[in-house]
């Protein structure tokens, strides 16, 4: 399957913005006290090991 680079880049794009996007929603919940940073660890944690990535640490 051919896939045009064009749509390769416009995807990276949106992963990207999607990843920035996720990232300041969990620093908001984090800074208003919705979650800890226990919890926010958590959450990495299992993240990390759903995509097979190392977690950061919150």
């Amino acid at each position: 399957m051919q896939v045009d680079s064009n749509d390769t880049l416009s995807e990276r794009a949106e992963l990207h913005f999607l990843a920035a996007l996720v990232d300041e929603l969990m620093r908001k919940l984090l800074h208003s006290g919705v979650l800890s940073q226990a919890q926010l660890n958590e959450i990495e944690q299992q993240v990390s090991h759903r995509v097979g990535h190392s977690p950061r640490a919150w």
